[in-house]
Order: structure tokens, then C-alpha cells, then sequence
């Protein structure tokens, strides 16, 4: 299948699959924007880079938890009716806000699947820990990783989404034995060198999900737009490896998969 991937900034992006739409996270508040999680805040440091068009007839929103870096109100506000919603149930609140008519809600291991456009799309809750201090990740509560497999007559496509994780046990175990075309892993190791400790993917955290997974691409987001995202992608670049095509907001990745 011909794919068209679009990064938009943050956690937010946009995937084409010959016709099918499916986006992911929409915060699309501006630079110098602040967000308060109490235990502390953070600056927008980019625009996302979108059009209207970006938005339109998206079929299918994933969203994997409810923190204002991954769904905000200008983000809530271009969720159109005819969308469908899969969502973790933290996000349900800002979820119900939007002019969605269809939300299904998700919880680890549970799975959805739906008929669209001549597309069979199967979604796996997978699990995610946010954060490499126990009672850090309790406090900032449940994300929801995707693995999604679309299928069209004989042909598939399977893309996992990390979300906000770091590389637990947890994690890793519900990753044996799969192998994906489409890896989107949430880098930036936010919060990392603070007291909280590491709340999302490291470089050296990535090299562990791609050793298990094996993607045949590899498509980072979440770095560099907030200023809790700590680690340049830099660190992952100086790896040199042929299969990580590191996008910057606005920019896309087309190909045969």
C-alpha cells in the first residue's frame, strides 16, 4: 500500500493509506502556549505546521491519553462528526466535547475492529508506562499504545504507536514475537535529568522496541515542541540507521509498503 505520513508537530500526525485517513492526538496550540500539569509546566517552543486541509475527512482519530500536550482544545475543535474516535478513557471528557458522534473506548489489551472505505482496521490497546518512576507514572495516569493493522483485499499494513512510554518490562512483553511495517515512537525523554525522571522514549529506549519489533520504518514524533521533551533527535540521527526518517513539523513521508 501507498502510505503518506505528515508530521504536524507534538504528538500530532496525520497517516494516508489510499484514501483511508487516520490522525492521531491533535494539539494545536501555538508557540509560547504554557501548559500546567501542577507538578510542573512547559512552552510550546514551534507552531504546529497544518493546513485546513490536513484535517478534512479524516476517517478514523486516535487519541492515547488525555494530557494537554496530546489533546487541546483547538485540537478537540477539528474532530468532525462523521470521525470515528477510538480513545483511552482519561481523554473521554475532552473526546465528548468535540462534534464526534462515534467513540469507542479502550483499555490495555482490549481491541476494536472496524469496516471503513473497503479497509478492515484491527486496533490493540497496547501497553504503556509513562514514566521510569513508579509513583511519577501512577500519578500521570493511563496511556494507550496502538498496534493497528489495516487490511484491503490481500494487502496489509501494521503501525504501532507508542504514545507516552518508556521501555518496561510491560511494555516490551506485550511487544515479543511482533514485527511491524510502521513504527511512530513518542521520543523526547521528557522530564529526563529532573527529579520525575524519564517520562517517554529515550534514543537508547527506541533501540529497544526496534530490536523486538523490527519496523521496516521507523517515523519519530514527540521532540523538540515542548520544553519537558529533553533529548534532541540528534540522538537518534547519529545512529545513521536507513530505516528512521526523521521528519520536522509540516514535513512528510511517502512510500510503498
Amino acid at each position: 500500500m501507498f502510505v503518506r505520513f505528515k508530521w504536524i508537530g507534538g504528538a500530532t500526525w496525520v497517516l494516508e493509506l489510499e484514501g483511508l485517513k487516520i490522525a492521531c492526538d491533535p494539539v494545536l496550540c501555538p508557540s509560547g502556549s504554557v501548559q500546567d500539569y501542577k507538578l510542573f509546566k512547559t512552552r510550546r517552543l514551534d507552531d504546529p505546521e497544518f493546513d485546513a486541509r490536513d484535517f478534512d475527512s479524516i476517517d478514523l482519530w486516535l487519541i492515547t491519553h488525555g494530557h494537554e500536550d496530546h489533546i487541546d482544545d483547538l485540537g478537540r475543535a477539528v474532530i468532525k462528526s462523521d470521525a470515528h474516535v477510538v480513545t483511552h478513557k482519561n481523554a473521554l471528557g475532552i473526546v465528548k466535547k468535540s462534534a464526534a458522534a462515534k467513540i469507542t473506548v479502550l483499555q490495555t489489551r482490549d481491541s476494536v475492529s472496524l469496516d471503513m472505505k473497503g479497509f478492515r482496521i484491527e486496533i490493540e490497546a497496547i501497553p504503556a508506562v509513562h514514566g521510569v518512576n513508579p509513583l511519577v507514572a501512577l500519578a500521570a495516569g493511563g496511556v494507550n499504545g496502538y498496534w493497528i493493522t489495516v487490511t484491503r483485499n490481500k494487502e496489509t499494513v501494521s503501525f504501532y504507536v507508542t504514545s507516552d512510554t518508556v521501555a518496561h518490562s510491560k511494555v516490551l512483553n506485550a511487544l515479543q514475537g511482533r514485527s511491524v511495517d510502521i513504527l511512530i515512537p513518542y521520543m523526547g525523554a521528557a522530564q529526563k535529568g529532573t527529579w520525575m525522571g524519564t517520562l517517554t522514549l529515550s534514543a537508547a529506549m527506541l533501540r529497544k522496541i526496534m530490536g523486538i519489533v523490527q519496523p521496516r520504518v521507523t517515523l519519530p514524533v514527540h521532540f523538540g515542541s515542548f520544553e519537558h521533551y529533553r533529548e534532541p533527535i540528534s540522538e537518534v540521527t547519529k545512529w545513521q540507521d536507513n530505516s528512521i526518517v526523521v521528519l520536522q513539523p509540516g514535513q512528510t513521508y511517502e512510500g510503498d509498503l
